[in-house]
């Protein structure tokens, strides 16, 4: 019985200070570097509008030294829907770094070796593959009807591949976005499900859906490729749409094109109150 009490603590000593060896003191300091920055249009220099988190600037740490070259797996900093983006808990170093994602031409030089001590400031100027123009709202009683154009400033990107097709894609989709909040666009939590809106009940009785397309007038024109890079599709209508009162409304259009994750090109954001009117 002695020796089996002997062996057992000797096991138990051997496992406790086996276990100790593998904490180490994380002896880093924390991560309070900035990087910030605002993405602008090339053509407008006014800064490109978003959806909040739509896409992202990614970056890589060259200067880290656990994998030769640097760090293989980007990280993510999320643009705001002002165009903007910024992350306060990097470590300092030296980032490779460019937007992607976007709703622009994917010729954007990668900024290499930017050095991070502190604070760091950089800013980005793409393509966009589109533009919103001339949009206006108009209000009737709780009916709102929104009107715009698109523009397509550039078809053909001259610095393409060999072998690979120059113009613009075709339009793809041409929508409004109505929110509660500020937050108004195709991102998660920033628009109502408007088909589902419709379909609730209304002074006890059910209306029936209304798919998005049903808002496009015919009047619409240039559903397809864009113009010649100077005109635009034509006016779009979209509405009237019937809201609720007593709410106040944050509405905006967008329209993309037939590539990738098809992010939309936006309009600014308008605000339709009707919180004088009863629900």
């Amino acid at each position: 019985m002695k020796i089996k009490k002997v062996l057992f603590s000797l096991f138990l000593g051997i496992t406790l200070l086996s276990l100790s060896s593998c904490f180490k003191i994380d002896n880093w300091d924390e991560p309070n570097s900035a990087f910030r920055g605002t993405v602008y249009d090339v053509y407008t220099g006014a800064p490109l509008l978003a959806s909040q988190n739509d896409w992202e600037i990614r970056i890589w740490e060259r200067s880290w030294h656990g994998i030769e070259g640097g760090a293989v797996d980007h990280q993510v900093l999320r643009i705001k829907q002002d165009g903007t983006y910024q992350d306060v808990k990097l470590f300092d170093g030296t980032y490779d770094m460019y937007p992607y994602n976007g709703p622009f031409w994917p010729d954007v030089d990668t900024v290499k070796n930017v050095a991070l001590k502190g604070s760091h400031t950089q800013d980005f100027t793409v393509r966009p593959y589109l533009q919103i123009v001339d949009f206006t709202t108009e209000l009737d009683g709780v009916n709102l009807t929104l009107k715009f154009k698109v523009k397509a400033p550039l078809l053909r990107n001259d610095n393409v591949l060999p072998g690979r097709d120059p113009v613009l894609p075709d339009l793809y989709d041409v929508r409004f976005f109505i929110s509660f909040n500020q937050f108004c666009g195709a991102g998660f939590n920033s628009n109502i499900d408007f088909d589902h809106w419709h379909s609730m009940a209304r002074n006890g009785q059910r209306q029936p859906r209304q798919p998005i397309t049903n808002f496009i007038s015919e009047t619409a024109t240039g559903y397809g490729r864009p113009g010649n890079g100077v005109d635009t599709t034509g006016e779009f209508e979209l509405g009237p749409v019937e809201l609720r009162g007593g709410h106040k409304y944050y509405v905006r259009v967008g329209a993309n094109v037939n590539l990738g994750d098809r992010k939309y090109n936006y309009s600014d954001i308008r605000e339709i109150d009707l919180r004088h009117i009863s629900p």
